[in-house]
Parts: C-alpha cells; sequence; structure tokens
C-alpha cells in the first residue's frame, strides 16, 4: 500500500471513529433529556399521590442513568477498538479515475447552473471565471 492510501486509510479511520463518537454523545444527551422528563413528570404526579408511590414509580435515578451512560460508553469504545482492528485487515486505495469523473460532474454542474461562467481545474484547486450562480 502506498504512503497515499496508508494516509487515506488512516484519515477514513479517524472520521469514522469521530462519527461513532459523536453518536454515542447524542445516545448520552437523549439519555440526559429521559431523565429530565422522568424527574418533570415526578414532580407533576407528586401533588396528586402519596410519597411513597413516587419512590415506587421512580425508575430513572441517578443510579440507573449514571449505568445508562457507563453502558453507552462501553459500547461505544468497544465498537471504535473493534473497527480499528477490522481496519488493520484491510487496503484502502483511492479510484482516482472515479474521482476526477466526480470532480468533472461537478464542474459541468457548476458550469450548466451559471451564466457566462467557465470553472477549469488547476493544481490548487478549481479556477472560475465569471459568476455562478
Amino acid at each position: 500500500m502506498s504512503e497515499k492510501d496508508s494516509k487515506l486509510k488512516e484519515f477514513a479511520l479517524i472520521q469514522l471513529k469521530r462519527n461513532i463518537t459523536n453518536l454515542y454523545k447524542n445516545y448520552i444527551i437523549l439519555a440526559e433529556e429521559l431523565q429530565k422528563d422522568h424527574d418533570i413528570f415526578l414532580k407533576k404526579i407528586e401533588k396528586h399521590v402519596p410519597a411513597e408511590y413516587i419512590k415506587d414509580v421512580d425508575y430513572f435515578d441517578s443510579n440507573r442513568y449514571t449505568y445508562l451512560r457507563k453502558r453507552i460508553l462501553d459500547m461505544g469504545n468497544e465498537l471504535n477498538r473493534d473497527l480499528e482492528k477490522y481496519f488493520d485487515l484491510i487496503d484502502v486505495s483511492l479510484n482516482e479515475e472515479a474521482l476526477s469523473k466526480i470532480q468533472n460532474d461537478n464542474i459541468k454542474s457548476l458550469i450548466s447552473s451559471s451564466k457566462k461562467a467557465t470553472v477549469s481545474a488547476t493544481e490548487k484547486g478549481y479556477k472560475v471565471k465569471g459568476k455562478l450562480l
């Protein structure tokens, strides 16, 4: 595998792990929101039922939240470790022909939606003459 492909593989792995981390962070936020909703519910029924009943129906206490948070983190970390382990088993290469086609299609799309503009590819990116809409 070339150095370029190795860097591509490393980039892909980092991005996948980052997305997985963001996913499980959002699950933690969701768990926090559920706990707040549960607390609001308990306060609403507090006026209408005995205190013992409130204790019986309070299933989402701080211990339960801590347990769920730990499980979410454990699952996310395990997924990231597995991903890294399996990524070691594959080689990644960039299909430069397909990439070039996508770039050319993007240029054609920009040109077709503009008036009197030209777009050309250079080593540093794209060169645009005129206005693109």
